[in-house]
């Protein structure tokens, strides 16, 4: 299967058993978010520069969430080869808002998504919407 095949398959499942799933229902902490996610990937170790820009494009897309969504949902990040598949999820079905920025933003949150990550996008689910990120599993920063 080649990149682009894979990518549209990770992009249309939900991440799997084989990741972390962060609850984002009262709007956590991102300190708490990030350390969550930094214990799952590492299984408790300290974590090494491979993570650097996962945590930032986690970041990104769940302070997006906290700021522009209607009630957040959560987080999930999986292992994808040697990449991490970022999710976080939504009630809000607005998938052009994610698309178009929002007014005042400048963007810059997902342009940094956009250099950090191989790809992402936004795609409707049953309960609303996902804004994804396939990151790369390598040292800090991505390239």
């Amino acid at each position: 299967m080649d990149f682009d095949e894979e990518l549209a398959r990770l992009t249309r499942e939900p991440a799997g058993a084989a990741g972390t799933r962060v609850s984002l229902c009262g709007l956590p902490d991102l300190r708490e978010v990030r350390s969550r996610v930094a214990e799952s990937l590492t299984f408790g170790a300290c974590p090494d520069g491979r993570f650097g820009g996962v945590m930032l494009v986690i970041d990104e897309l769940v302070g997006n969430a906290y700021r522009h969504a209607t009630a957040v949902r959560e987080l999930q990040v999986a292992r994808a080869g040697e990449h991490l598949l970022v999710e976080v999820s939504d009630h809000d079905p607005d998938v052009a808002a994610v698309r178009a920025g929002h007014p005042g933003s400048g963007r810059y949150g997902l342009r940094l998504v956009g250099q950090l990550s191989l790809d992402w996008g936004v795609r409707l689910d049953r309960a609303g919407k996902v804004v994804w990120a396939l990151v790369p599993l390598q040292g800090f920063p991505a390239t």
